[in-house]
């Protein structure tokens, strides 16, 4: 049973959870065959999963942590399993799908902290279904909670495609520019060879 203390804390992470999954809802609504279509990146699949799994994660915990006398360690396990084994299907297929470096290491980051954060998702299911009374275990996985938010948040920012700072981007104009100034000095060395020649 999830001791009194963590009533409001649940509640406010259910309506936290309820919003963001529905903006996702909202967002993929805009434009679904840029997710569905049968030609979609393999990369725009990857990221709605990953975001769905992670704001559905504590949506579901934190609803069945308000059920009365409810032991929630047995749902933080399902739903801990249900992340991990989504991510390691996800850096399968990103795997199986050729990308450049930046995108690779990118999305390898991404990959390696879901496994981490659903890892220890299940550590603390695990610890809360030997000894459900133990707090510490409760707050740790609180605290887990919110990080698992801000990971859901962080793929759907990338799903939505706003504009970011790359590495690439960066190195592409830093190379447009060094041919700039390239371009510059032949073109005022030729003019410097033309007037002596006139």
């Amino acid at each position: 049973m999830v001791p009194s203390d963590f009533l409001t804390y649940f509640t406010t992470m259910a309506g936290v959870g309820a919003t963001l999954f529905g903006l996702i809802f909202i967002v993929i609504s805009i434009a679904p065959e840029s997710i569905t279509a049968a030609d979609a990146p393999v990369e725009r699949q990857v990221r709605a999963a990953s975001s769905y799994s992670a704001l559905l994660n504590p949506l579901v915990i934190s609803l069945c942590a308000l059920v009365p006398h409810q032991q929630i360690g047995i749902v933080v396990l399902v739903m801990s399993s249900i992340g991990l084994i989504n991510t390691l299907l996800m850096g399968m297929s990103l795997l199986q799908n050729p990308s450049g470096w930046v995108n690779r290491i990118r999305n390898g980051l991404f990959i390696l902290a879901g496994l981490i954060i659903y890892g220890f998702e299940i550590y603390y299911a695990i610890l809360l279904q030997r000894s459900p009374a133990d707090s510490s275990s409760l707050y740790d996985l609180a605290t887990l909670l919110v990080v698992i938010y801000i990971f859901g948040i962080a793929r759907a920012w990338d799903l939505i495609g706003i504009r970011q700072f790359h590495i690439e981007d960066w190195l592409s104009s830093l190379n447009a520019t060094k041919k700039k100034e390239s371009s510059a000095i032949t073109n005022s060395s030729n003019s410097v060879t033309n007037g002596k020649k006139d």
